[in-house]
């Protein structure tokens, strides 16, 4: 079950929502052996799962259907509950400098959207939150018209509306629009450096750019792009980082990057790399950025592209199997739903690898090499910065 949060609220509140929601309506018995469930929040969206045995649908919807009552905790322990939040937030970025260093960014690259807002919070934040204003956030937010319920297993149709009949789930009166992704705007053009002395960190670079495209693509379509680009990219053969930094020249041990769309219009690029031996940080950090520019401004080599693409068929499903095509259909539903998007059909998306160009390859990069918002950190041992 997966709520939007809206843009009136922090996502933090909605973080101290979801765990008084969870507790409140699935997490408040004993469940039956071979259930598991949780709760999770992140910056637009916050879900609910429960699992369990075929056969036991009702009954899971039974429980699930809980969140959209109003609760009504003990205020202690409901008070209490904050504490666990607090310990979340010291797990996740008390001593770790790589944590820190990407809500940092967050912050930056986001400027002005919601993205920049971290459901984490501060330790002041934490302790300020309301019982009562989580009890109002609830009754405005949880709501039939507002859910998106996804179910995956080995069920029919059939069989969900008569679970959904048998355990009462409430009808939406009046329907709505299905909720969407919040809109981004990229803020202007701009860079930060962010340091981040850490004796114990093991040394090693964030750079990433968020750019704005010249014009929309459709977003799976946009997705599929993007990974083949930074498959290419991955790749010691001509057009890709891994020979000009690594093997070519001894800059970097090893490094990782990932390209991805935010939305329609904007896509961001992230590049982590750990120094070789006597290399700077600034040093890492000027050899990647050089070597970037040259392989935008020259293109994917034709050959480079043709192999990768071979590669590239394990991003789809193998539709002449059925079992296989039903998990990865389920899998990019959820995502889609977590994400607030409408998922394509899957006559659609077999569609879709037919219009993977080069080209459209090449502008990607010829983008990501040009104006953007970059924000890059420098995390280790001080005196490999410079």
């Amino acid at each position: 079950m997966i709520f939007p949060q809206g843009d009136r609220v922090t996502p933090l509140a909605f973080h101290y929502l979801e765990h008084l929601t969870w507790l409140s309506a699935v997490g408040n018995g004993k469940l039956n052996a071979g259930r598991h469930s949780n709760a999770w929040t992140k910056r637009i969206a916050l879900g609910y799962w429960l699992s369990g045995g075929t056969g036991e649908l009702a009954d899971i919807l039974r429980r699930l259907s809980g969140v959209f009552k109003p609760f009504d905790l003990p205020r202690p322990f409901a008070e209490d509950e904050r504490k666990i939040l607090l310990r979340e937030y010291e797990q996740r970025l008390i001593d770790n400098p790589g944590a820190q260093a990407e809500l940092a960014m967050d912050a930056f690259l986001y400027a002005g959207n919601r993205d920049a807002l971290s459901p984490l919070g501060t330790p002041a934040e934490i302790r300020s939150l309301s019982y009562d204003a989580a009890r109002a956030l609830h009754d405005s937010s949880h709501r039939p018209d507002q859910a998106r319920l996804v179910i995956i297993g080995d069920v029919t149709r059939a069989e969900i509306r008569q679970a959904m009949l048998k355990t009462g789930w409430p009808k939406v009166q009046k329907k709505h629009s299905p909720p969407t992704q919040p809109p981004f705007k990229l803020a202007e053009p701009d860079r930060t450096t962010l340091r981040f002395p850490d004796p114990h960190a093991v040394t090693h670079l964030i750079w990433r750019r968020v750019v704005t495209l010249p014009r929309p693509v459709q977003f799976d379509l946009l997705e599929a792009e993007t990974a083949l680009l930074r498959d290419i990219l991955d790749t010691n053969l001509p057009g890709g980082l891994a020979g000009p930094l690594r093997f070519d020249a001894s800059i970097t041990r090893s490094f990782d990057i990932q390209i991805w769309p935010i939305d329609e219009d904007n896509i961001e690029i992230s590049f982590t790399a750990w120094p070789d031996s006597g290399v700077t940080l600034a040093a890492l950090r000027a050899a990647f950025e050089k070597t970037f520019a040259r392989i935008a401004r020259d293109g994917i080599p034709k050959a480079t592209y043709a192999r990768v693409l071979k590669r590239f068929d394990d991003y789809w499903p193998d539709w002449k199997e059925a079992d296989k095509t039903a998990r990865w259909m389920a899998n990019y539903t959820l995502r889609r739903a977590a994400a607030l998007r409408q998922p394509l059909d899957p006559d659609k998306i077999r569609r879709l690898p037919d219009r993977l160009s080069r080209a459209a390859l090449d502008s990607l990069l010829h983008q990501l090499a040009g104006r953007g918002r970059t924000a890059v950190a420098f995390i280790g041992s001080e005196d490999r910065f410079k």
